[in-house]
């Protein structure tokens, strides 16, 4: 529908927005130098925030779609750098699977069309294939809710974008008749891609036909005919080849539409990339899509999936039901990759094409994975403690282990992915091994995966502080309070999860960041105030993370102080996945500041950070008590200041 714009109304309701003390534009720039300086200080090379694409808030004052996108965050980037981040991590970005909403499940190669910025179809870069009033249609009035944040609506975004791209096909194809030159402009771009990205374009915009048609992309349920398709393809049979070129014939208009939409989102992930001054970190998932699956069938194992053996419901096994790559097709004979081997050099490369660094989901799935066989899952219904019916998988009854402990890999094939094909790819890019991100969190039971992960190739991991102790963390890891897959720190606390946990415990948190033998009154003070102050007891767990390694990572669940999770793991929900920020984020994230909730005011965090650091230093003997003051007390003061700027109230 055309609307008015609402900018700095509340859409629903019409009253005007109450801001709290904000930082005005001239004063950003000094507080993200303050907070700079304190992370130089503190040894803190890269700070990424972790949200995922559909997580994004709105990009547009007065219209949005129902899901977030990482291609038009600029504001939202200018807001996170101001407070010292250089870096965003964003889980995969894949075209979701039908009925997933999962972007672990989410294909390698087709790229997510709900990421497509629709504004942008309007302008002359995309030679205006998108008038204002289709624009209109297809977005939304802004709705801004009471809270901090709001839900993405996958199935909504996915039929809108659809049918908006569908439209703008459809525009794009009148004006290539009518000889329009930024439309043959376009179209140029568009034929180059189509060449460029054949060797999976093709199959996948087939099988999205057939999707359709069976309207599942569950290709089990499909007839036999068609879930051999790909197969009878690479063989080069002539019937299957001849039925290939019907299908294609016959669905002509989706197939190119579908093509469409992938060069779409290309163009528009590729001049994201190019416009940007902060780091997009991607991420390489374990699994791969149903399209995936069946394209590269070569390469996996049948009836063997990957999971975990702890972490689901009640600890119970996750059984992610990802597919187990074949370790006999890893390599060949003469020493050169066999089409596992291929799958995974292109899983990755494709990763790492519009992404400056890259996350390594779960590490072990790729040196020692839990492996179970399919056939041997059985559920059992148990209520769990709100009452709620969960179903368990039976532990007894799954014939699971971990690889090293199977048959399947007798010549230990699994245990080359990463020195043979994982580290070359990332060299190649210009990506040193050491700098990348490795998901190696519970992988610490299998003597195999760390002799292959930290004895043979010395490559770092990750610090979970939710659970551990700052001053545990190695300097070279990644560390951060909670990721996708936790509880946000707000949630943590308001549980009691803390309670007995040596992470948190308040003599430890009160001595490592108070250590001076002179600071014994301040010391009692501060342990005195996160016993009894959950405000306090969160502030003080940041600061210990910010007092770990060099690699700092917080999630936008975190940051902004929601008392939400975004995903739990082990368990498909239609509430995973689709937590988001509101569109009017920046309002909350100002009135949870001045009225002390759980959003992190970082200036505020990082004195708590600097002044350990300056006490650890003289108790250490490291510098003495003045040298350590008067290096600490400028930094200190600037952030003290814009510390308390941010606790004002208007």
């Amino acid at each position: 529908m055309r609307i008015n714009s609402v900018v700095g109304l509340n859409a629903i309701s019409g009253r005007k927005i109450a801001f709290k003390r904000e930082l005005k534009e001239n004063e950003k720039p000094g507080c993200a130098k303050a907070i700079d300086e304190a992370m130089n200080y503190l040894g803190i090379v890269n700070r990424a925030m972790i949200i995922h694409g559909p997580s994004f808030p709105v990009y547009d004052d007065d219209i949005e779609q129902k899901t977030g996108t990482p291609v038009a965050a600029d504001e939202f980037l200018d807001f996170i750098k101001v407070f010292g981040f250089n870096a965003v991590q964003l889980g995969p970005m894949g075209k979701l699977n039908d009925g997933d909403n999962s972007p672990y499940a989410s294909s390698i190669f087709a790229k997510n069309p709900l990421f497509i910025n629709l504004s942008l179809l309007t302008t002359d870069e995309y030679a205006g294939i998108l008038s204002d009033d289709e624009l209109y249609a297809n977005t939304y009035e802004v709705d801004t809710p009471e809270q901090n944040y709001t839900k993405s609506d996958f199935a909504d975004s996915k039929s809108v974008i659809s049918g908006a791209i569908s439209t703008a096909y459809k525009n794009f194809q009148q004006k290539l008749e009518n000889k329009d030159k930024d439309a043959i402009r376009l179209n140029r771009e568009f034929l180059d891609f189509q060449k460029n990205n054949a060797y999976w374009l093709d199959y996948y915009a087939t099988l999205d036909v057939l999707s359709k048609k069976y309207k599942t992309d569950d290709y089990s349920v499909w007839n036999l005919k068609d879930r051999n398709l790909i197969k009878g393809l690479k063989a080069h049979d002539a019937d299957t080849v001849d039925y290939f070129e019907k299908l294609n014939k016959e669905n002509a208009s989706s197939i190119n539409s579908y093509k469409f939409t992938q060069f779409i989102v290309d163009k528009q992930l590729k001049q994201d990339e190019e416009n940007r001054d902060v780091v997009y970190i991607g991420d390489l998932l374990v699994g791969a899509s149903k399209f995936d699956e069946l394209i590269f069938e070569d390469a996996f194992l049948k009836g063997v999936r990957i999971g975990a053996e702890y972490g689901g419901p009640d600890n119970s096994p996750q059984l992610w039901d990802v597919p187990f790559v074949n370790p006999d097709k890893l390599f060949n004979k003469n020493g050169t990759l066999g089409p596992a081997g291929q799958f995974i050099k292109l899983k990755l490369e494709k990763t790492l094409q519009d992404t400056e660094n890259i996350r390594i989901d779960h590490a072990m799935g790729l040196v020692d994975p839990f492996v179970y066989a399919k056939n041997s899952v059985v559920y059992v219904n148990k209520k769990d403690k709100d009452g709620k019916i969960i179903k368990i998988p039976v532990r007894d009854k799954l014939k699971a282990n971990y690889l090293s402990r199977t048959k399947f890999d007798k010549n230990k094939n699994y245990q080359r992915i990463i020195p043979d094909i994982i580290i070359p790819v990332l060299k190649s890019g210009g990506l040193n091994p050491e700098d990348v991100i490795w998901e190696d969190l519970g992988a610490d039971v299998t003597g195999v995966f760390n002799k292959v992960f930290r004895e043979d190739n010395h490559l770092p991991g990750i610090s979970c502080l939710a659970w551990d102790r700052g001053e545990n963390a190695p300097e070279q890891n990644w560390a951060y309070l909670g990721c996708h897959d936790d509880k946000s720190i707000s949630m943590v606390v308001a549980k009691g999860l803390d309670k007995d946990s040596h992470a948190w415990n308040p003599d430890y948190l009160a001595g490592y960041l108070n250590p001076s033998p002179n600071r014994a009154k301040e010391r009692e003070q501060f342990k005195n105030d996160i016993i009894n102050s959950k405000a306090s007891r969160i502030k003080a767990k940041f600061a210990d993370l910010f007092r770990s390694t060099k690699n700092i990572q917080m999630s936008f669940m975190d940051f902004f102080g929601i008392n939400k999770q975004y995903n739990v793991p082990g368990t498909k929900s239609d509430e995973n996945w689709t937590l988001r920020l509101s569109p009017d984020y920046q309002k909350h994230y100002y009135d949870d500041l001045a009225n002390n909730k759980d959003a992190v005011n970082m200036p505020e965090i990082l004195s708590i950070a600097v002044q350990a650091k300056a006490d650890m230093d003289f108790a250490k003997g490291e510098k003495t008590e003045r040298q350590a003051k008067a290096e600490a007390k400028p930094i200190l003061d600037k952030l003290n200041h814009y510390s308390k700027i941010l606790k004002e109230k208007e």
